[in-house]
């Protein structure tokens, strides 16, 4: 009942983006009256913090346990649990998340309920809520994602290391172990971290978390240039540089007896493994050899 697919207009309805025509055609559905009724209901209602199949279990446990001179009717009670049951699986489906998972070498373009589009780079997923869009335009993001936000929307991108408040702007944000990064190219942004350190980026303007400290910096270009299958790096940790590999080519290396804190300023692009290992390693006294997707690294002699 509840499929967006089969139902284009209820997931705008709930997020508030209907135009009148959409509006009207929702009305003319069957079902119409039903979603009102249980959306009316819901704005007075909390999510429940506990666990809807344990405390069920337990509910049942109570009703069934034996007690002594009771006639307990069976078909009554059966029919509320079977509605409460239902209506724990409506409200589980109007607060639940929708999930975009971008796997190692792909990339992901995905399109936001207020037609904003996000383009996720490799090993990256962004979560938000299924419904109810207005009435929360928070977004998470783990890994690292393009944003083209259309004007006059607003919303909020939550990562690890903080949040990023935007308004019709384009921006990137980069939220990996250790790094984060957001670079803003067109409008402005605000970039808050969980230190309460904040700043205000426009076109041209980026920022990075160095030692727990948010510094500022010169960007240029009009993308970031994962969009163009690149990446570079100005003296990042080798580490840093080796998972960007990983993630870029669905490659997995044996680092133990390298130092993976060496400083690496350079770059490579994803058309290659070859050519990009050699850039990377080379340069850093390091040989390697490939073993299908393993690629084993060694300090040269």
């Amino acid at each position: 009942m509840l499929n967006e697919k089969e139902n284009p207009y209820l997931a705008k309805w709930l997020n508030d983006d209907l135009d009148p025509k959409e509006l009207e055609a929702l009305k003319e559905l069957p079902e119409y009256e039903d979603y009102k009724k249980i959306v009316e209901g819901l704005e007075y209602f909390t999510p429940p913090s506990f666990e809807v199949q344990s405390s069920l279990a337990t509910t049942l446990g109570k009703i069934f346990e034996p007690k002594s001179k009771k006639v307990i009717r069976l078909r009554p009670i059966i029919y509320t649990l079977s509605a409460a049951a239902s209506i724990a699986l409506l409200i589980g489906v109007f607060f639940s998340k929708i999930t975009y998972t971008a796997q190692p070498g792909e990339r992901l373009v995905i399109q936001l309920p207020d037609e904003s589009s996000v383009e996720l780079n490799a090993a990256s997923s962004l979560s938000h809520n299924r419904f109810f869009w207005t009435s929360n335009k928070e977004i998470t993001l783990d890994g690292e994602a393009y944003f083209k936000v259309n004007p006059g929307k607003k919303f909020t991108v939550v990562t690890t290391y903080g949040e990023v408040a935007v308004l019709g702007t384009q921006f990137n944000v980069k939220s990996r172990t250790n790094e984060f990064t957001v670079g803003c190219y067109e409008g402005k942004v605000q970039v808050a971290t969980h230190t309460q350190q904040q700043e205000v980026l426009e076109r041209g303007e980026g920022v990075s978390l160095k030692n727990n400290n948010l510094v500022k910096e010169t960007i240029t270009g009009t993308e970031p240039l994962w969009k163009n299958r690149e990446s570079l790096f100005n003296s990042a940790p080798l580490r840093n540089v080796l998972d960007e590999l990983e993630r870029q080519y669905k490659i997995t290396f044996r680092r133990s007896t390298i130092d993976q804190e060496m400083l690496y300023t350079g770059g490579f692009n994803y058309d290659d493994l070859q050519i990009a290992l050699e850039a990377v390693l080379v340069p850093m006294g390091i040989e390697y050899v490939i073993n299908g997707k393993v690629v084993i690294l060694s300090t040269s002699q």
